[in-house]
């Protein structure tokens, strides 16, 4: 970091400016890319923040404006303007066959199941900036990057959308969860506690268990199925599904329920493509929620009241104007 510090406080750098994307798509998919608005087409190298591996950047069609960083006060929300995405591969520059880099990233959204801009949502952007000559060749070896102070962001909507371009409005994950000093917010009606969020992370205060103690609920408190879920098929990765079917996926004694979305195509996980699928078993984060699961943890319908309650709501506050 000093020294590029100490570089670009020359009174002449001689050096271009790299900008560098790293896009998280929802399946853990990691897309690596270049700002290639100023004609640049050559691709980059240049290893994580670890120094262990060496990534290779694609050179592309896109920019980010408005960056500006805040001590206090609301923070900004930066515009990313990339090629449309149905039209992406059309202005993809880069030093090999260009086919088969083309391929690749069309590829990959298609692996997506994205087909339109707005499924690029909630998407992670991590923005690098480094001087050209810090930056690597193919073969070399990885070590600890030399860059300027990395941002990220999070796709939050889609601003301006046309047949060239789309721009889409980042906001930074601190801004788009709400956070706030102090950060515990008095809810009355509602548990703001991730559901199964002790056994799943070991974070929040929800200990209802990974394998739902046999029952399952979905986020208007019915019960989904009983007995762990056997009259519910498992999911296979060699089969494909039409839109609205239920499926179950068990990892580690961890069954969870899912719905299709859409069609199905093969080898499209639940637990890694929100795309296609939403997770079925979930919350009514009411305390209503806690009773059925804590209390009424059995065949019939009654309540067992001498079981304590962990919801994390406050139903004794009151809302003030």
């Amino acid at each position: 970091m000093t020294e590029i510090i100490d570089t670009v406080q020359l009174q002449e750098v001689g050096d271009a400016l790299i900008e560098l994307f790293e896009v998280t798509l929802p399946s853990g998919t990691v897309v690596h890319l270049l700002n290639g608005m100023d004609g640049e087409t050559d691709n980059i190298y240049f290893s994580d923040k670890t120094g262990t591996v060496l990534n290779e950047y694609v050179s592309f069609p896109l920019q980010i404006e408005g960056i500006e960083i805040k001590s206090s006060g609301v923070q900004n929300r930066p515009v990313l303007s990339v090629a449309n995405i149905p039209s992406m591969t059309r202005g993809y520059g880069n030093t090999s066959s260009g086919s088969s880099d083309e391929t690749t990233l069309l590829d990959i959204l298609a692996n997506e199941g994205f087909t339109t801009n707005e499924d690029l949502l909630n998407t992670r952007v991590v923005y690098r900036q480094t001087l050209f000559k810090y930056t690597q060749k193919a073969g070399d070896t990885p070590e600890i990057p030399t860059e300027f102070p990395s941002a990220t962001y999070i796709i939050d909507r889609v601003s301006t959308e046309t047949n060239i371009f789309v721009q889409f409005e980042l906001a930074s994950p601190v801004d788009l969860e709400g956070l706030t000093l102090p950060n515990r917010v008095v809810i009355g009606k509602y548990c703001p506690w991730r559901y199964q969020g002790v056994a799943l992370s070991g974070e929040g205060g929800c200990i209802w268990p990974l394998d739902s103690n046999g029952l399952f609920f979905d986020s208007n408190d019915d019960v989904i199925s009983r007995a762990n879920a056997s009259g519910i098929a498992q999911w296979q990765n060699n089969i494909t599904y039409n839109s609205g079917i239920t499926v179950k996926t068990t990892t580690n004694n961890h069954t969870q329920l899912w719905q299709s979305l859409r069609f199905v195509p093969l080898n499209k996980n639940p637990e890694q493509n929100p795309v296609y699928w939403k997770r079925r078993d979930t919350c009514g984060k009411l305390i209503n929620s806690c009773k059925i699961r804590f209390q009424g943890n059995n065949i019939n319908s009654t309540l067992d009241t001498s079981v304590s309650l962990p919801f994390g709501g406050f139903p004794g506050s009151r809302s003030f104007k």
